[in-house]
């Protein structure tokens, strides 16, 4: 089965909160494009297969947020839904 992010696929748009001043953050994209220069080009699942997290097995992208008002960055988890074959 195939799984996909919303937020990366366009469908709806990442909510997110700083931790630490509790601002709304903005979304930087999927995590893994910020790994190295071809990172972005590396297919998901090996990427999520060294990435540290659990997001293979729970069907997660993980994002970065950055929030503007105090200039944290941090990762949030987007659950990914079952998609078409």
């Amino acid at each position: 089965m195939t799984y996909i992010c919303e937020v990366c696929n366009g469908l709806e748009s990442l909510s997110s909160s700083c931790p630490t001043c509790l601002q709304p953050a903005d979304d930087q994209g999927k995590l893994s494009d910020f790994y190295g220069p071809y990172s972005p080009y590396r297919p998901i699942d090996d990427l999520k297969a060294t990435n540290g997290f659990d997001d293979a097995r729970q069907h997660l992208c993980i994002h970065l947020a950055y929030c503007p008002n105090c200039s944290a960055s941090f990762p949030v988890s987007v659950h990914e839904h079952a998609g078409m074959e």
